[in-house]
């Protein structure tokens, strides 16, 4: 689809480096849908997802062969239904949370650096 309606091509004819987040899941569906992206897209832009949530483990075969692999670790049940609620934010919640050792305050923190890390990598790549 993303050739269909020009992404890369308007995104470059705007100034904007475009960066795809794919969430990588184990069925037919995904593995297509990575391997038409990995065709139109270049490296530079993709970024798998590997989310532990869904993929309950490693990621498939063809995964992560093209472009760059995020990982973010499964919460544990307790505290997924705790982040599952319709008021919650994570940024509100590592603002009044005092605790900076907790378990959810870690997990968020480690995925806000990893996103961070990858927003450092792309202005690096503008250089």
């Amino acid at each position: 689809m993303s050739e269909e309606i020009g992404f890369i091509k308007e995104a470059a004819r705007r100034g904007v480096a475009p960066v795809i987040l794919f969430v990588a899941d184990t069925d037919r569906a995904s593995l297509r849908g990575q391997a038409l992206l990995q065709e139109q897209i270049p490296a530079t832009a993709m970024v798998t997802i590997g989310n532990d949530y869904v993929l309950r483990g490693e990621l498939p075969p063809g995964f992560g062969a093209h472009g760059r692999i995020l990982r973010i670790a499964a919460l544990q049940a307790f505290l997924k239904n705790y982040v599952d609620r319709l008021t919650f934010s994570f940024t509100a919640y590592l603002r009044s949370e005092k605790d900076s050792s907790s378990e959810l305050h870690e997990w968020i923190r480690e995925n806000y650096i990893t996103f961070r890390d990858l927003e450092l990598d792309l202005i690096e790549q503008k250089k």
